[in-house]
Parts: structure tokens; C-alpha cells; sequence
């Protein structure tokens, strides 16, 4: 009987069922965070636009965000003017000058995909808390790390390594230096929702760990029983 009940795998509650599939859903966020949210977002300035407007306290700066979903719309203005034959702006040679520091970025986002992926297969097909929980910490320090892969992908553009005839070829370097500038490359706002998204994560998780723990009843250990011990026979002397 004691085997056949070891063999009995033990039913998941109802509140256990739910943290399954909040679990999931909150990290099957991650998705259209990146995909639907600006991965990245600068500003460039036009130096001389402070001489030529008549506010003296605008500088000029515009911002532009992307993210994939624009990207690769069908609608986006990005299309025709960085990539295709018509292709005004040459887009690849200048990715070309930051190639390391793109992958960099891009390795760091990619991780943080798998890592959503982790955890949704964790969450859904098993019981496992403490792999969910090093995910999420994995994940929050590869986070960390974003701002810095993007302040190395800013550094050419602001000391003057990529410029703006860097896109266009012309031959008027100092010119158009003073056309535009950038001011900053930086993470976008799917960088805010990942964070959240992986806090959560781990809070929750958390959370359900140390209910658990409460609710589990503490083993109380059995005396141990001494048996009693065989008393020797005496031995019986045969008559010679």
C-alpha cells in the first residue's frame, strides 16, 4: 500500500493553479513589450537653430523612438529611407562602425526573451518555483546592464566618430556638423515594461514561496522504538 501511494503525484490546489498561470501571462509579456514598445530612443540638435529661431530657449532638439513593430511596418517612413534599392541613407555602413556595441545590445534583449521563455515552460509544465526565481534575477541584472551597452553605443556618435555625412556621403563633414547633432542614444520605453515585468515576476514568485513554506506543516519526528533484544538461550550441557 505504502508504494502505491508514493506513485500518486500530488494535485496542484487552486491557488497554485493560479500562480501557474499569472506566472505565465506576466512573463508572455515580455513579447509585446518588445515588439509593440520603443526598443530605443535619441535626440539630435540643430546648433544653429538657437540663432535662428526667436525663442532663445529652444535648442532645437527633436527625439524619434522605434520599435520592431514600426520597424518592419509596411507604413513606416524608416523602410524607404534606410533600407531598399531607394534607400537614401546609408544605413549599413554606419551599423557597420558600431557592430560590437549593437550586438552587444541586441545579446542583451535576446537574453531577456529566453529568459521569458524559461519561465513560462517553468511555469506551465512544472512545479518549480526556485528556476523561476533565478530567471528573474538573471534577467534584472541583464537589465542592468542595457544603459551601459547603450552608452557605449551613443559614445561615437557624440565624439564625433559617426556624424551626420557618415549617413550621407557628401563630402561636407563640418557642414553638416552643423545641421545636426545627436544629444543621446538611449534605451526605450520597453526597457521600463521589462523591468517591471521581471520585478514582478520575482516578487510574486517570492510571495508564493514564503506562503507555501507557512502553510507546510512541520514533520514531527517519530520516537525511534529500541527492540527489545533476543535473549540467549543457555546452553545445554550433554551428558558425557
Amino acid at each position: 500500500m505504502k508504494n502505491e501511494e508514493k506513485k500518486v503525484k500530488k494535485r496542484d490546489s487552486g491557488f497554485n493553479i493560479m500562480y501557474r498561470i499569472v506566472t505565465a501571462l506576466i512573463a508572455a509579456a515580455t513579447f509585446p513589450a518588445m515588439i509593440f514598445t520603443s526598443l530605443f530612443y535619441f535626440a539630435y540638435t540643430i546648433p544653429l537653430w538657437p540663432m535662428i529661431s526667436q525663442d532663445a530657449t529652444d535648442t532645437g532638439a527633436t527625439y524619434f523612438k522605434m520599435s520592431i513593430y514600426e520597424a518592419l511596418s509596411d507604413y513606416s517612413g524608416f523602410k524607404g529611407l534606410f533600407m531598399g534599392s531607394d534607400a537614401k541613407v546609408d544605413l549599413m555602413g554606419v551599423l557597420e562602425l558600431v557592430r560590437r556595441q549593437l550586438i552587444a545590445v541586441i545579446g542583451l534583449y535576446a537574453l531577456i526573451v529566453i529568459l521569458a521563455l524559461v519561465i513560462i515552460a517553468f511555469a506551465l509544465f512544472t512545479r518549480k518555483k526556485l528556476p523561476i526565481v533565478i530567471s528573474s534575477v538573471i534577467g534584472i541584472v541583464a537589465l542592468a546592464f542595457i544603459p551601459l551597452a547603450f552608452n557605449r553605443l551613443q559614445a561615437p556618435f557624440l565624439d564625433g566618430t559617426i556624424n551626420l555625412d557618415s549617413f550621407l556621403h557628401l563630402g561636407l563633414e563640418n557642414i553638416l556638423d552643423l545641421v545636426a547633432k545627436v544629444d543621446f542614444i538611449k534605451a526605450g520605453e520597453a526597457y521600463t515594461f521589462l523591468w517591471v515585468i521581471f520585478v514582478a515576476i520575482l516578487a510574486w514568485t517570492g510571495a508564493v514561496m514564503l506562503v507555501n513554506m507557512g502553510d507546510e506543516p512541520k514533520k514531527v519526528k517519530e520516537p525511534k522504538v529500541k527492540k527489545p533484544k533476543k535473549e540467549k538461550e543457555p546452553k545445554e550441557n550433554t551428558a558425557e
